[in-house]
């Protein structure tokens, strides 16, 4: 079990054009100045953590965690090509001290969905360039911080970046290009086995508090339990499971080594196989963000962000009588044990580096946190080696072509004075954590314990 040989990661994630506020040399903030974003809302300030990350690690802290989650974003790094900006190295040197003062573990994720926009505009992963770009920034990034982070994620769902950018058209690029989705998987994959080699050779020696703990390079894959909307219609059904194929497990199967089968048949064709990434295993540990369930419709009844007329599919997030989040996803844990038995058979380390819910009113955030990690409980009894549970999010934050009305905080956000305040979801998980003294991993008497206990207070027995 993953307390006998550290003690459990409880912990929060955040993204850096998220939170940070007026990165201003990516693609998203051009698309941004574009008016694609819901109701044309751009990001600018987003939390102002560039400004307020010391208190923000000290709300986490508050909270009982022992890690975090953020990423480094390139663009603030290099804004040109081959400019690399000293400031940003100075700032993200004060984030990792801050984390050191308060003992929250670092685990860096090097792409989470931003580029440089003069990447962008060579085409981003569809070039073959990119790669070797994306190395650069690796290299540095390895050479600069690497003795002091132990936890890697290369890229952060590789396969929504694919389908949002070049099929279903809610991230930019924002086009409908079969093509372009091939080419972006082997670019993808191409950066991650590039980035896990460069981290591996190049991090030779470790300092700071956490230098005794392992270095492990991974990703954060997002999995998702899709299903047909109608269970007896054919098409439906084959097109759920070449759906749940292509977006659960093909990056898992690519990085293992294994044949790689990024393609979808009538929709995008199957990309070339990349030599550099068969038969080798370029992952330490996995990590999975799980949110919800997918329904898949063939021909549906409208058009909406969901579908991709082309195929002719639309897919839904909930059914109509489903307890669902803010944005209609469906309150779905036992999606998330079967993502997690598919990962039984890779045989490595678990984090669960994203999972949360819009939830503005706080109404069903505490019971979705408890009947995730009471899945997380059962896998975790039955030898599934998980290691770390991250919830998304530590604050509300800019949730990308929504803008900021969802709310994933643990720490709701005024958005005119940036004030924080820890919402009753937040004092669960405090109490959650606080309960498995020691860093110990989830476990289903305390769970209990803890639901019957708040249960009691909420009817005043």
């Amino acid at each position: 079990m993953s307390s006998e040989r550290s003690p459990f990661l409880w912990g929060a994630a955040t993204s850096s054009h998220q939170i940070e506020g007026y990165n201003e040399h990516n693609d998203w903030w051009a698309w941004e100045l574009q008016g694609k974003v819901d109701g044309g809302v751009r990001s600018g300030a987003a939390t102002d953590h560039l400004h307020r990350f010391r208190e923000d690690l000290r709300l986490a802290k508050d909270l009982g965690l022992n890690s975090y989650r953020f990423s480094f974003e390139w663009s603030r790094f290099e804004p040109k090509e081959g400019d690399w900006n000293s400031a940003a190295c100075d700032w993200y040197h004060e984030l990792l001290n801050e984390c050191d003062r308060l003992d929250l573990m670092p685990m860096a994720t090097l792409h989470h969905f931003t580029i440089p926009q003069w990447v962008a505009e060579r085409g981003g992963f569809t070039n073959s360039q990119t790669p070797s770009l994306f190395a650069k920034f690796v290299e540095k990034i390895a050479s600069t911080f690497g003795a002091r982070i132990p936890l890697w994620c290369t890229v952060n769902e590789p396969m929504v970046l694919v389908g949002g950018g070049y099929l279903g058209r809610f991230m930019p690029p924002s086009v409908f290009d079969p093509a372009g989705a091939a080419n972006a998987c082997l670019g993808l994959l191409k950066s991650h086995v590039l980035a896990y080699d460069i981290l591996k050779s190049t991090i030779t020696s470790r300092t700071g508090p956490f230098s005794n703990r392992p270095l492990e390079v991974g990703f954060a894959h997002n999995m998702t339990h899709i299903k047909p909307e109608r269970r007896f219609h054919p098409i439906e059904s084959v097109t759920a499971r070449t759906l749940s194929y292509l977006h659960n497990d093909a990056w898992l199967e690519a990085t293992n080594g294994e044949k790689q089968k990024f393609g979808y048949l009538g929709l995008f064709p199957r990309a070339h196989e990349l030599a550099v990434a068969r038969n080798r295993r370029t992952f330490d540990f996995i990590g999975i963000n799980y949110y919800t369930k997918a329904l898949v419709r063939w021909r549906p009844r409208t058009l909406s962000e969901n579908s991709v007329p082309e195929a002719k599919i639309g897919v839904s997030f909930a059914r109509r009588h489903d307890l669902a989040s803010d944005l209609d996803w469906a309150v779905h844990p036992h999606g998330f044990s079967l993502m997690l038995d598919k990962l039984r058979r890779f045989n490595v380390p678990i984090y669960v580096t994203e999972n949360g819910i819009a939830d503005g009113d706080d109404r069903l955030r505490g019971e979705f946190i408890k009947s995730h990690l009471s899945v997380l409980a059962e896998q975790i009894q039955a030898g599934l080696d998980i290691r770390g549970y991250f919830h998304w999010s530590l604050l509300d934050n800019f949730e990308w072509i929504k803008g900021f009305w969802p709310r994933f905080g643990l720490y709701e956000v005024n958005y005119q004075t940036f004030d924080r305040k820890p919402r009753a979801s937040a004092l669960l998980y405090k109490k959650i954590i606080s309960a498995h003294c020691g860093g110990a991993a989830p476990q289903t008497e305390i769970l209990n314990k803890i639901s019957t206990a708040a249960n009691e207070q909420l009817t005043g027995r």
